[in-house]
């Protein structure tokens, strides 16, 4: 028997009904993987505004830190120059306020990626860490005059941390931006 008399033999309809259900079955899939797909975009685009947002609430603060870092960078300069019968400096003055929005939002952080939630780990360690010995130099009746080269160390660490997060968390900001454009 040649393969064209089998091919003759079958009936046409069973060909048809065979053709279909392999067509179905592969636009069944071929819908299944675009919706995934597009799942998936949804996700990243969701993922990516919860970045940018959080960034946009975090970014303000930390430029305030920076400035309350610069300012008591100052304070520390003049403590340590002090003139004769000056008072001791206030502690309150020299501590370094760690807004309540890096403990609230400590369970996001991890939008950012591993490298930059570290960094604001980092960054609260070392503001808490500042402020600890800044309170010590305080209640230990450390000679104000040192305080500055005790202090100092501390404090440009976390100067550092914030020169790291800051640019990092503009661009976020920055792509919130463009994206209202």
């Amino acid at each position: 028997m040649y393969l064209t008399d089998w091919f003759l033999d079958q009936k046409l309809s069973d060909w048809l009904q065979g053709l279909g259900s392999l067509a179905a079955a592969g636009a069944a899939v071929g819908i299944a993987l675009r919706q995934e797909r597009n799942e998936h975009k949804r996700a990243d685009a969701a993922r990516v505004l919860r970045r940018q947002v959080l960034a946009a609430a975090i970014a303000p603060i930390l430029r305030d830190m920076r400035t309350a870092a610069r300012v008591r960078s100052g304070m520390l300069q003049s403590v340590g120059r002090p003139d004769a019968g000056a008072d001791k400096p206030h502690m309150e003055e020299l501590l370094i306020p760690l807004p309540d929005i890096f403990i609230s939002t400590i369970d996001r952080i991890d939008v950012f990626g591993a490298y930059t939630a570290a960094q604001v780990y980092s960054l609260m360690h070392r503001v808490n860490d500042y402020n600890k010995h800044v309170k010590a130099q305080h209640d230990w009746d450390v000679p104000y005059r040192t305080w500055g080269v005790n202090l100092r160390p501390k404090l440009d660490a976390v100067a550092e941390t914030l020169d790291i997060l800051m640019p990092r968390l503009d661009h976020e900001v920055d792509r919130l931006d463009e994206g209202k454009s």
